[in-house]
């Protein structure tokens, strides 16, 4: 039996070349944009949104059609690559817990990493810096929130009047058991 057949067409909206999807990742090329206009370039984004963002939106980073179309909408602007991650984890709602987690995790190392006593930082030939000021440098360049920076800085210092504390408590009980012991010796004379 003969059955009727439909060509079923999709939208050519539909369909991304690789540099329509490299413009929705990195955003425009020199050439200028590989999309006819705005509006469908707006399109595509929403159309293929969870397949993109699941290879770019991650690490604390958003492809530039986010920042495009849905950043605009939480008052967001593109900050630079440099600072993309911290101005994502200040903003509510934007990282998932586990995205949040790994990116503090990862700051937490390189903060941590900056108190080394050999620690040092190169801005270019002969620009090299240590003490606070390459530890400022180097978190800038890590990109780490004030937020955290302050946070960790105020358990180091808590840190270190417990260990001064304690040291004091171990010097005092040495002094005491020290005392004690010249008390019970016998003096000669």
């Amino acid at each position: 039996m003969p059955t009727k057949r439909y060509v079923l067409r999709r939208s050519s909206r539909a369909k991304l070349n690789a540099a329509q999807e490299m413009e929705l990742w990195l955003g425009p090329s020199h050439n200028g944009s590989a999309f006819a206009s705005d509006e469908h370039k707006r399109a595509a984004w929403f159309h293929h949104r969870a397949r993109l963002m699941g290879w770019w939106g991650k690490g604390g980073r958003r492809p530039m059609g986010w920042w495009a179309y849905e950043a605009r909408e939480m008052g967001l602007r593109y900050p630079g690559f440099e600072y993309e991650r911290s101005v994502l984890w200040e903003t509510p709602g934007v990282l998932s817990e586990t995205e949040r987690a790994n990116l503090e995790r990862e700051w937490r190392h390189e903060f941590d990493r900056c108190w080394d006593e050999h620690f040092f930082y190169c801005a270019g030939p002969d620009k090299n810096f240590t003490g606070d000021e390459a530890r400022v440098l180097h978190l800038k360049w890590a990109d780490v929130p004030p937020e955290l920076v302050y946070r960790w800085l105020d358990e180091r210092e808590r840190r270190g009047r417990v260990c001064e504390v304690q040291e004091e408590s171990q010097q005092g009980e040495a002094v005491v058991e020290t005392s004690s012991q010249l008390q019970n010796e016998p003096h000669a004379g």
